[in-house]
């Protein structure tokens, strides 16, 4: 799960154009700390990861899915 995390979050990072280095100093961590959890070799906690969403300006949306990646709930907007 932390890979898949990882993935999520410098697909977003990117997306807005930040870098490494930005994100991190926003978040007052180092940028080889961004870069292993980019990596899927840190496991954050949900506070961690909320921490990381407002540094980029953002929130979370957590969703659970069967297997197949299939939603378990229909959309909720």
């Amino acid at each position: 799960h932390a890979k898949v995390v990882g993935r999520e979050l410098k697909d977003t990072r990117q997306a807005l154009g930040l870098t490494q280095a930005v994100l991190a100093e926003r978040l007052g961590v180092s940028a080889s700390y961004i870069s292993a959890v980019e990596a899927g070799k840190r496991n954050l906690t949900l506070g961690q990861l909320a921490n990381i969403a407002g540094a980029m300006r953002l929130g979370i949306d957590i969703s659970f899915v069967h297997p197949d990646g299939t939603p378990v709930c229909a959309d909720r907007t």
